[in-house]
């Protein structure tokens, strides 16, 4: 379980129609666009790929797709939320604690490993590998 609750939704909404996602009140609300055109909430905010767009409180939160001229394309969208968390925060580049010391200890473990390591290729058995060559 995660320390407050929280919401995910990924949803892909056809050409011109329309979701409705029933969202609690006391919850943030991010629409954060994978891919395509539309809108989202009650004044239709124009959105596409890569925006974010941060709502308001509302009991739902209305995504929808646009139509591509020359053709159509589906919006691919995914929907986050959550309670506040109710304490400060501290954010520097890709870490976000609760003060600026805990920032500067984070980007200190990253830079000395402290915080593993994802290979930047992935390893093939050898049957794949010489199927490669």
């Amino acid at each position: 379980s995660t320390y407050t609750p929280m919401t995910m939704v990924h949803a892909t909404v056809a050409p011109t129609a329309e979701v409705r996602v029933p969202w609690r009140r006391d919850f943030n609300a991010l629409v954060y666009v994978l891919a395509g055109r539309g809108s989202v909430g009650p004044k239709s905010q124009p959105l596409q790929t890569g925006q974010l767009a941060v709502l308001g409180s509302g009991d739902e939160i209305v995504v929808s797709a646009a139509t591509r001229p020359g053709g159509s394309s589906s919006l691919e969208v995914v929907l986050l939320g959550g309670q506040a968390i109710a304490e400060p925060v501290a954010w520097g580049g890709p870490f976000v604690m609760n003060t600026r010391a805990e920032v500067l200890q984070a980007f200190e473990d990253f830079q000395r490993g402290r915080l593993g390591q994802i290979p930047s290729v992935h390893a093939l058995g050898s049957e794949i590998r010489s199927g490669l060559n």
